[in-house]
């Protein structure tokens, strides 16, 4: 009787152990997503002459000599036309803007995810919420960039930064259903 008392004790302490450090975790990743919020913002305050690429890319690329035939690959996008030939520069910037969106935005839905599946929330409702905060986000990003000198903002804009959250939870999720398999 008295060791299955202590049996008892011990799991009660263990289970109690268990909740305390899983609420640590949820507190952990919600507040990592609360600084990555900011940081967003931060950015879209910034004018488009503080977060241009192009001198900089101008400058590695005297430095490297690149002395290759660029191909005729034409994008568009919000109105707009991207050259690669014509303006490299303007077409790698483009590129890297766009793919920070999608990386940018990746990484918040897996912060929100993460932190709502350790509150042991299903996982439809762990990607519905952070996919709609993404949304939420996404929208108040774009319309604080039309605030911001020579900034534009867009729809699509906010459409690849939803395509840029389902990617980053699928690959989060995949990464741990890899994981649990090992």
């Amino acid at each position: 009787m008295k060791t299955l008392l202590k049996a008892e004790e011990w799991e009660s302490r263990k289970q109690k152990h268990q909740r305390k450090h899983r609420s640590y975790k949820i507190i952990l990743w919600l507040m990592l997503a609360g600084v990555w919020i900011v940081i967003i913002w931060l950015m879209s305050t910034q004018s488009y002459q503080q977060q241009n690429i192009q001198p900089w890319l101008q400058r590695l690329t005297k430095q490297v000599h690149i002395g290759a035939t660029l191909p005729d690959v034409h994008l568009f996008y919000n109105g707009h036309e991207y050259s690669l030939q014509q303006r490299p520069y303007a077409f790698v910037e483009f590129l890297f803007r766009k793919t920070a969106h999608l990386l940018v935005y990746a990484v918040l839905a897996v912060l929100i995810y993460g932190g709502l599946r350790y509150k042991r929330v299903s996982v439809v409702t762990c990607m519905t919420t952070a996919l709609i905060m993404v949304v939420v986000i996404a929208s108040m990003d774009e319309y604080i960039q039309q605030f911001s000198p020579n900034r534009t903002s867009s729809i699509g804009d906010v459409g690849l930064d939803l395509i840029g959250g389902c990617c980053g939870i699928a690959i989060y999720t995949g990464i741990r259903a890899l994981m649990r398999r090992k």
